[in-house]
């Protein structure tokens, strides 16, 4: 079912007239948190379930490693859930190219997420949200404490002075300023690859050459 299908079920499973139909109603819900399973099943749906007469929930989850893969068979097979849990950035944004996500920019609700809630889920421009935010994760930086001794630096206490101290780096030349410490895609951040695009075009940091 495709997901722009979905917010025309929620309301005529709940409209006035149609309890014929609303009992049919099963959502299927495609994610990568497998470990979040028992919550889902003896929290979330019975709370859902009894607060929404007519719609059900199946909460089937996928290994996280495996879940692009599985999510992109599915979606080529025609066989995906109905709701899907978004990966951030580049995975949904692809995905949203190609037509497997609805635009929900209009939604119901969306104007209430400031853009930084928004981003990982948007387009590069902005213009088009696909997925609602749900969660987010903070990541925060080391850095190499006898680097920055041996040149001389502080740490920055603003985006100004991060971008300066990474210059500095480069310019010194012993260092490459910085570095993405994660080999899976899904922890991309489109920020890292931005800020990586206008230092040295390449991500490590702090790293001996």
């Amino acid at each position: 079912m495709k997901l722009g299908k979905i917010s025309a079920i929620l309301l005529a499973a709940t409209a006035p007239g149609t309890p014929a139909f609303a009992q049919d109603v099963v959502l299927n819900i495609e994610s990568w948190r497998n470990d979040d399973l028992p919550i889902w099943q003896e929290k979330i749906i019975p709370a859902f379930e009894a607060a929404h007469p007519g719609i059900k929930l199946n909460f089937t989850p996928s290994a996280p490693a495996e879940y692009n893969a599985v999510l992109n068979s599915k979606l080529q097979g025609g066989s995906a859930g109905d709701i899907i849990t978004c990966r951030p950035f580049d995975a949904s944004l692809q995905l949203f190219e190609q037509g497997q996500l609805a635009d929900l920019t209009d939604l119901a609700g969306m104007a209430n997420f400031s853009d930084v809630a928004k981003s990982g889920w948007s387009t590069d421009d902005g213009s088009k949200t696909f997925c609602v935010p749900m969660a987010s994760v903070i990541h925060g930086f080391l850095y190499n404490k006898a680097a920055f001794t041996e040149l001389g630096l502080e740490p920055p206490r603003t985006v100004d002075e991060f971008f300066a101290l990474l210059d500095k780096i480069k310019e010194e030349g012993s260092y490459i300023p910085m570095a993405m410490g994660t080999p899976t895609s899904g922890k991309r951040r489109r920020w890292v690859t931005r800020t990586s695009a206008r230092i040295t075009g390449t991500a490590r940091m702090a790293a001996r050459r």
